[in-house]
Parts: C-alpha cells; structure tokens; sequence
C-alpha cells in the first residue's frame, strides 16, 4: 500500500521538519534556512566600485569609517595605497595623501588593519608603521624625537631667571596635539639674576604633521625638565626664556616613543587601543590613544605571533595559533593575562570574528568558538569536511564575517586562495556552503546606510557588494539541497517510491531540476516548470522501478532567480522483510 512521509517547514506539522533531514555540511550550497525554517536561495553579490582599482593585486584590507559627528568614509587598502571610494556612482577609488600634493604609499599586498578612534581612522599592516586618517590626510602616528640639541645665550636684566645654570630640552607638537619625547640636552648656560636666556638652534621637523613645538627647561641647578612654553609653528628655530622657576609647568614625559613599527594587528577596548607586534601586546595611554609606552608591554604565554585582538565584554581576548588568552584590568598597574580553557589557537587572522560576543575562528581543527572562558566547537562534521578540503599551505588567508546570523568563513579549498565558504547558522544550528571567492569582509552597521556586506576580490582591486540582487556579478547561482540517504527509519525494508512532491514559492517561472538517488543506483534526474507568482506543490512522476532502501534528493537550480524551498513528500510502498 503507497504511503506519504513528510518533510515541511516549521510552520507545519509533519513527519520530520526539513531542517532536520540528514546533510552533509556541503548538503546547502548557495542556500540557507529563514526563520520558518524553509530554504531560500541565497541573493547575490554585485561590483561596487564599478571600475576596478587595477589588475593583479587582491583588496588586502576594507573599513568603513565612522567619525563622532557619524560622517562616513569607505577605505580600501589595495597594491600600495589606500583608497576612499566615493560615495555616488560610479563609486571610484580616489587614493588618499600623506601630504597635499604626495599619495601616501605603503609596501604592496600588506594585509591591512583598521580601528576608529574618536575622529580619527587607525591603520597597521605590519611592516611600514602605523597610520592615522583624519579625512584629509594620512599620517604616520608617533614622533621621531628630536637629534639636535639646542643652545643659548643669556643677556639682560629683563627676565625673571635665578642667577644660576639651566639646561633645556624641546619637543615636536602634532596637528592633533600629540607630542613627541624631549630631544637632546642642551649645554648648561649660565645666567645672571633676572637675565634672558636665548635660544637657538630648536630645530623644525620634517614630518608634515608637526605644526608647534614645546620648550622645557630646569629650574636652577636642577636636573627635572619642566614646560616652559611653546614655538607656535614649525619654523622658527629661537625661543627666549624668561619666567621664573616658579611658574615652570609640567614635568617633561618620557613615554611617549614611537609605536612598534611591525605593528600587525590593531583594535579598540573601551578607552584604550592596542597593538599587536609579534608577540607582544602594546597597550595605549587612556584616551590619549598615540602613546604606547615601551614599559607596558606585555607578551603572551606562549611567546607565540598574535593572531587575533577583539574586545569582548570587559576582556580582551589575544590567540595566538595555540591558545586565547584574556588581558583583563583597565590600567597599566592592573593588566593581566589569564589563561583560559582553550584547547585550539586562532590560525587565520581575518577568521577571528566576534558574533554576539562569541568570538569565533578558525583553528588547525576547524572553526571554534571563546565565550569569554573556554573554547568549543559547533560541528564536528562541518571541522572534519573543512579539515578535508582546506589547502592547509593557505589557510592563514581565511576570512570570515558575521552576517545574517551566519558565521561564514572564507577559505582557500583549491588553489592559493578562498575560494569557498562555509556558514554556520548560530540561531538554528545549521550549516551550508557558499560559492564565495573573497579576500576580505567589511559589514556596515551604523548610520543611516543601514546594514550593508562588502568584500574584496582576490586578484584585482574589485570590490564587491554582497547580498545584492539576484545574481553574482551578472552569473547564474547554482543552488541546491543535497539530502543524505533517507531510510524512512525502516532501513531493513527495501521500498519502491513513485513520486515526488515539492513546495516552492518563486516569483518568475522557472525550471526545478530534482535529483534523485537510491542506495542501489546511480543518481537520475526529471525536471518541473515552476509556475510564477504561485506557493504550491508540484508533483514529480519517478520512472518505474526506483527501489532501495533509502534515497536521496537533491532540488536545483541554476539561474538569476529567486526560490523558496517549503517542504518535500515521498511517496513509496514496502517491500516485505526479506527472511
């Protein structure tokens, strides 16, 4: 006697829900579960930047830029510079200056990280420095102190300086107000009562962010540097000092030394940046961003490359490729790493993602997740198939993003490059595959532009917008839900099955090719027209004699088209147990 077994949607009630039937993790390509639990068909990707920033280089970095006032900017690290790209079509990559007439250039295909901060946009690539963006020029962050040492002579009767030796230092002002250590030490000068001392030789720099000059000097005899006053530009080279000891202003500092010029990775946790430099964490002072004092540095536990830095929470977690660590304290005095129950490291720089304050990434054993105290994994099938496929030589070039719910990673299957991805659904524990071939992710979430999916090509200076239309870059999306072998759970019963019933919801008409498979055959397709505008079942006719004791299916589609997958029916009779 034919019988009906169904596989719906969570808004039926039905035998198995379609989330539940058994997949591989390569089982969705192209496709997901909504939140009824029906599969839809992933939308597409498009060209942003309509022309291309050039050939043969890959997007080796993307930020969209946020100032406090929410103005936008939308920075792409591409070959030897870095880009902004229009805000109207056709969306052109203008390079960005160091100066007003000199592009700011950087070692090509340095992979590129970037950090807001106040109004301000940072960025490392671990080899030429690290760099600030304030929308009109990019700078070097940290002051070279000054090499030369000033001098000077004391004369009159006009000033208010003790009878006595001074000695002075001087240092270099940035347009933001960030200020560089004291240069040399002059030559004692010694000065009658109430005399003028005057100063020469305060040399100018020649980086173009200096704009001003600070003097400090003892007071008489001493040894202690104090603030003086200042030189309001970055040309004249004389000063003349005059006030009293007494009204001698704050101590000269010490830390304010040029930040780790290998700086590879960057990232903001409440009030404080951070850099990472090899095995090192650099700490910034409290809101005065730019200082990285050398003496609070702090290396991790293993003495191994840092491969990840997110905020989470109150902590900052750091991996390295064996282990995640959590800098916990606020403060230089109270800075601590503490071990955590971390059994896998962080192989990929750009798979490390924080989703909901889950960081997650990808290890040596696939992808893992931190909760703020131990390590875990999703799926061990969805490890083991990338495990399986992953061309190990290349997987540090993974990246990852958290979008639509999803976790999807981006890693190299074949070749020297990503050129696959595989989502984990966090919401409903689902998994699938992505054709997707990109270097690098970028996800918008502020202001008015609303949420919004970008990544970089991986051989030119292409980016694209992902989650737009139908189609990836004018190609058909070949999509389809691969089942495992179905058994009905009456595996010891061979069955003939006659039809099979598809719910699909499209809005064009279209063609749904369904494969087919019993254990005992080889895999056989027939083919229905989808009618437009229509939600319905369509019923699909096997040829005679398809046995087995199980099948698979596999509805596909190949084509710009939208399709919403609703629910399966088998329909099938039993053959009697064999004896």
């Amino acid at each position: 006697m034919k019988k009906i077994i169904k596989f719906l949607d969570n808004l039926s009630p039905c035998d198995v829900h379609l989330k539940d039937l058994p997949r591989k993790p390569n089982g969705l390509m192209n496709c997901s579960f909504n939140e009824y639990g029906q599969i839809v068909k992933r939308s597409g990707y498009s060209k942003y930047n309509v022309t291309s920033l050039g050939a043969d280089h890959k997007i080796t970095g993307l930020h969209r830029f946020y100032t406090q006032a929410n103005l936008k900017e939308f920075l792409c690290s591409w070959n030897t510079k870095i880009y902004k790209l229009s805000e109207t079509t056709p969306w052109a990559g203008t390079a960005l200056y160091s100066t007003g007439i000199t592009d700011f250039t950087v070692t090509a295909d340095k992979d590129t990280h970037f950090c807001d901060f106040s109004n301000h946009c940072y960025f490392v690539n671990g080899t030429d420095g690290v760099f600030k963006y304030n929308r009109t020029f990019v700078r070097k962050m940290g002051i070279t102190a000054p090499t030369v040492k000033c001098a000077g002579t004391a004369a009159g009767t006009l000033g208010y300086l003790g009878a006595g030796v001074y000695k002075y230092k001087y240092t270099w002002v940035d347009e933001d107000g960030y200020e560089s250590n004291g240069s040399p030490v002059s030559d004692g000068i010694t000065a009658t009562a109430l005399a003028t001392i005057s100063l020469t030789g305060i040399a100018n720099s020649t980086d173009p962010k200096i704009v001003s000059k600070c003097i400090y000097r003892t007071s008489v005899g001493g040894a202690i540097y104090y603030y003086e006053g200042a030189i309001a530009n970055n040309t004249t080279t004389t000063f003349s000092s005059t006030i009293a000891d007494s009204s001698l202003g704050t101590e000269l500092h010490t830390d304010h030394t040029v930040p780790p010029k290998t700086s590879h990775l960057i990232a903001k946790r409440r009030n404080k940046l951070y850099l990472a430099d090899a095995d090192y964490l650099y700490p910034s002072h409290t809101s005065d961003v730019e200082y990285f004092p050398a003496l609070w540095a702090i290396r991790t536990g293993n003495s191994q490359k840092i491969m990840g830095l997110l905020e989470q929470l109150t902590a900052l977690p750091v991996a390295t490729e064996d282990s995640i660590e959590r800098l916990v304290g606020t403060d230089e005095d109270n800075f601590e790493f503490i071990n955590s129950y971390s059994t896998e490291g962080n192989v990929a720089i750009r798979s490390y993602v924080n989703c909901d304050n889950l960081i997650v990434y990808l290890g040596y054993n696939g992808i893992n997740y931190f909760d703020g105290v131990t390590s875990g994994i999703f799926s061990e099938a969805v490890n083991k198939y990338i495990r399986d496929n992953i061309v190990d030589a290349y997987a540090s070039l993974s990246c990852a993003v958290y979008w639509d719910n999803k976790y999807i990673l981006c890693y190299p299957k074949t070749g020297t490059v990503p050129n696959e991805a595989i989502y984990i659904d966090l919401k409903n524990k689902t998994y699938g595959v992505y054709n997707y071939s990109f270097s690098c992710f970028s996800k918008w979430s502020r202001g008015t532009d609303g949420l919004r999916l970008f990544g970089g090509s991986n051989t030119i200076g292409q980016i694209y917008e992902i989650d737009s239309g139908l189609d990836d870059a004018g190609s058909d999306i070949e999509a389809y839900d691969q089942t495992d072998y179905i058994d009905l759970g009456i595996p010891e019963v061979e069955k003939n099955f006659y039809k099979i019933y598809i719910r699909c919801e499209v809005t064009t008409e279209s063609t749904l090719t369904v494969y087919y498979q019993t254990d005992i055959d080889t895999e056989a397709s027939v083919t229905t027209t989808l009618t437009a505008g229509k939600d319905q079942w369509y019923e699909i006719n096997l040829p005679g004699d398809v046995r087995g004791r199980a099948i698979k299916i596999r509805p596909r589609v190949s084509n710009k088209l939208a399709i919403t997958l609703k629910g399966y029916m088998l329909q099938y009779d039993t053959e009697n147990l064999r004896i």
